[in-house]
């Protein structure tokens, strides 16, 4: 299966004449953001609509969403896409953009794609297959696993599980306050810390094993975990921004 890949200068699509997919959802009272895509394409998440929350595409037909509905308090959108994609191939990327309120709760499931977060402040719950994920949240709660491929995050806070089994993951913070108490684990790969000046890491090692822990004050804990791979500690870099 071919993994798409992400460059920042392709979103927003919103100034495009010709898109694919246009919706629009009243925002008040939406809560959650509902993804299961067995072919996810790339998905860029905003979290700045006021009164409207909006759905954006462009693609072939064949891989686009086939349901996309507010129901309640969610934002529904499912692609049952992976036969067609199999059936009929993909010769243009599949670009999906997405603009919510700030408190919306993410909860995203996908079988291959790219996903990136620009801000938010809603609980995240992110279970992928194969490829990427990036960006920056504001929420105090984050589960995310992915099978294999990157994860690229920018200052995390509150509570928060990363888990990769194969591929390498980069958390990055420009400072450390407040209560963090963030978990980042590795099965094959590697784990890139990138932390501010002068904070003080611990290291230990079991077998192949390798754990660095960071406890710093404020009541802030970061610990990251590789079982077969590497695990390094580099200065923090600015956090991009998203337009």
């Amino acid at each position: 299966m071919k993994i798409p890949s992400y460059s920042t200068d392709e979103f927003p699509i919103s100034a495009l004449e010709k898109l694919t997919i246009d919706h629009y959802f009243p925002a008040e009272g939406l809560e959650e953001l509902f993804v299961n895509a067995q072919t996810l394409g790339n998905l860029m998440v905003y979290f700045d609509a006021v009164d409207e929350a909006r759905v954006l595409a462009v693609g072939e037909a064949h891989l686009l969403p086939d349901r996309i509905e507010r129901v309640g308090n969610r934002l529904m959108m499912t692609a049952n896409n992976l036969t067609r994609f199999f059936q009929q191939g993909q010769a243009e990327k599949l670009r999906i953009e997405v603009h919510l309120p700030a408190p919306t709760r993410l909860n995203i499931h996908f079988g291959a794609g790219v996903l990136r977060l620009a801000g938010g402040d809603g609980s995240v719950t992110i279970d992928g297959g194969v490829g990427e994920i990036t960006g920056y949240t504001h929420a105090a709660n984050v589960h995310l696993h992915l099978s294999a491929g990157n994860v690229a995050l920018h200052n995390l806070h509150g509570q928060a599980d990363v888990k990769l089994n194969i591929g390498a993951i980069t958390l990055n913070w420009t400072e450390l306050s407040g209560d963090k108490q963030i978990n980042a684990k590795c099965n094959l790969g590697n784990i890139d810390l990138r932390l501010p000046p002068a904070i003080g890491v611990k290291e230990e090692r079991g077998g192949v094993c390798v754990r660095k822990i960071v406890d710093v004050p404020y009541s802030t804990y970061i610990a990251a975990e590789v079982s077969f791979g590497g695990l390094g500690v580099k200065a923090s870099k600015p956090v991009p921004v998203l337009v």
